[in-house]
């Protein structure tokens, strides 16, 4: 799945065939680098009293994203 995946976005990329000799720039291209994954780092509370109660606790800020609807916006 991840290959097809991969096809064909590198495919609207760059406008060429997947082969293997360009494989692994069409993945550089797709994959998320090192900097981008850093959100994955932080302690995500599910709920806003946890994230309060953190928060407090060191002294820092809290960000609460909130969304109403569908998630894929079909209402």
């Amino acid at each position: 799945m991840a290959l097809l995946v991969l096809a064909f976005v590198g495919l609207a990329v760059r406008g060429q065939e997947l082969t293997e000799r360009n494989y692994d720039d069409i993945k550089k291209e797709v994959l998320p680098t090192a900097a981008e994954e850093e959100w994955r780092k932080i302690d995500w509370h599910a709920t806003l009293w946890d994230g309060v109660i953190t928060g407090q606790a060191d002294e820092k800020p809290i960000m609460l994203f909130a969304m109403n609807g569908h998630p894929f916006g079909c209402t």
